[in-house]
């Protein structure tokens, strides 16, 4: 069951991610329906989402009770965590 859920979760972080570069690239900031609220809400909950999917696939890979594919799709979890907390890093350093 946790594998299961870790992997949905990881699915739906690499879902909200995709859903927030394409709400950003969508057309001019006026015509948006998303603007910078929603725009945190989206990166935040993609971070936790990715963030609590591939720490349940840790759990799962330390109790060896995962595939090849769960291992695969923690490693996109985790990937995506690295992903967006570069973006964070580098939007406070730049700001």
């Amino acid at each position: 069951m946790n594998t299961v859920t870790a992997n949905g979760l990881i699915v739906l972080g690499w879902g909200l991610s995709v859903y927030l570069v394409y709400s950003m690239l969508l057309g001019p900031f006026d015509g948006r329906l998303c603007e910078s609220t929603c725009f945190g809400m989206l990166y935040w909950g993609a971070l936790l989402l990715a963030l609590l999917g591939t720490i349940l696939g840790v759990v799962q890979i330390i109790k060896r009770e995962s595939g090849l594919a769960s291992k695969i799709v923690m490693l996109l979890g985790l990937l995506l965590s690295i992903m967006l907390a570069g973006v964070m890093v580098i939007g406070t350093l730049t700001s």
